[in-house]
């Protein structure tokens, strides 16, 4: 029995948590026990959904709040429980917080898994660099651009993004339940989704379709995901612009599969990504996705995902996206799940790789 425990540094819907219970709820369970420590705010979803994985759920203090008692916390919790591996997903160098308490702790296998090419921190980071690549053992990746951040020229494995390919494909019928719904019948749909941060560029995204209403009356744009802090200031600038009744916060959504089927086009101008999810969903719904240059070229699947620079601005990204022709989807669903499955997209082979590699881990590593 190999004994994992892999730490998030909070549990939501969207993002690494949701790929993270993905890989759990897939991964055969047969001779691996897995512990899921939540160093920060859960929502109470989230819980639920991991515990009907069943795994073993543990609340540690906030890795952020309050790291002194986080990294007592873990150390004491690794050495009580005698974990084999300990498996965290960040960021940054802050992980050199995780990996010593593991060390302290007494696991030998200490993974730190990147997951994103640029860091709120970067003056921290710099700083714990040295720490960090003292006490991490094994580095992941969820992509090329996010393992070479992270580890810079030493050795790391990427575990892909991995996706229940026949879940977001497109289908013809859901799409016309989904538009009525939402009322947007004979609209063209622009989309996006991810939580109200900094990160994703929510601004300029606003900016953008301000600028495209000035030209078109046909658009409206449907926006989802979690609040990260800066939902009402996003909120404020839509009112500003008297676009209220164009843009539609629809929040975070469990069967997001659905709600893409109702789009038409998808704008992702984020300021840095690792590698992520939802530009893969979207592109196994078959939506043009025009994305920010900042992010991966790794999410690139299907020649219908296009990349723009974001110092051309706001007309820029305009011009494009009436330019854009909404594609036929319906027709092409296998075509793109062979494509997908040979990018190694799939869920079920990425869950038997990582469980592999733990226990490869396990058997070659010498105490």
């Amino acid at each position: 029995m190999v004994k994992v425990l892999i730490i998030l540094g909070g549990l939501g819907g969207e993002g690494i948590s949701n790929s993270v219970l993905t890989y759990l709820e897939t991964m055969d369970k047969k001779d691996i026990d897995i512990y899921l420590g939540v160093a920060g705010p859960a929502k109470k979803s989230a819980l639920k959904r991991a515990q009907a994985i069943g795994i073993n759920l543990s609340i540690l203090p906030g890795r952020n709040s309050k790291p002194i008692l986080y990294f007592k916390a873990l150390k004491e919790f690794v050495r009580t429980q005698h974990f084999d591996i300990v498996h965290v997903h960040g960021n940054s160098a802050t992980l050199a917080l995780d990996m010593l308490a593991a060390k302290r702790g007494g696991c030998n296998i200490r993974i730190a898994h990147s997951r994103n090419t640029s860091c709120t921190h970067p003056i921290i980071d710099k700083v714990l660099r040295p720490l960090f690549y003292a006490n991490y053992t094994d580095g992941f990746a969820c992509g090329e651009k996010a393992g070479k951040w992270l580890f810079k020229n030493r050795p790391f494995t990427v575990i892909p993004n991995g996706k229940n390919i026949n879940r977001f494909l497109f289908n013809a019928d859901i799409r016309n339940t989904m538009r009525r719904e939402l009322g947007i019948d004979d609209k063209i749909v622009l989309g996006h989704v991810g939580v109200f941060n900094i990160q994703k560029n929510h601004a300029f995204l606003i900016e953008i379709f301000r600028e495209i209403c000035t030209r078109s009356n046909r658009y409206v744009l449907v926006l989802i995901g979690e609040d990260g802090g800066l939902q009402s200031d996003i909120k404020k600038k839509v009112n500003d612009y008297n676009l209220n009744d164009k843009v539609k916060f629809i929040g975070f959504k469990r069967d997001i599969e659905k709600y893409l089927c109702a789009m038409d086009i998808m704008v992702f101008p984020s300021i840095y990504e690792g590698l992520p999810n939802v530009v893969l969903e979207w592109q196994l719904s078959g939506l043009p996705s025009l994305l920010s240059d900042c992010i991966t070229r790794e999410c690139k699947v299907m020649d219908y995902a296009e990349y723009l620079p974001l110092d051309k601005g706001e007309k820029f990204w305009t011009d494009k996206i009436l330019s854009t022709s909404i594609r036929k989807r319906n027709g092409e669903q296998n075509y793109i799940k062979s494509i997908f499955l040979k990018a190694g997209y799939d869920i079920e082979n990425n869950a038997k790789l990582l469980k592999q590699i733990y226990f490869k881990l396990v058997e070659t590593r010498l105490y």
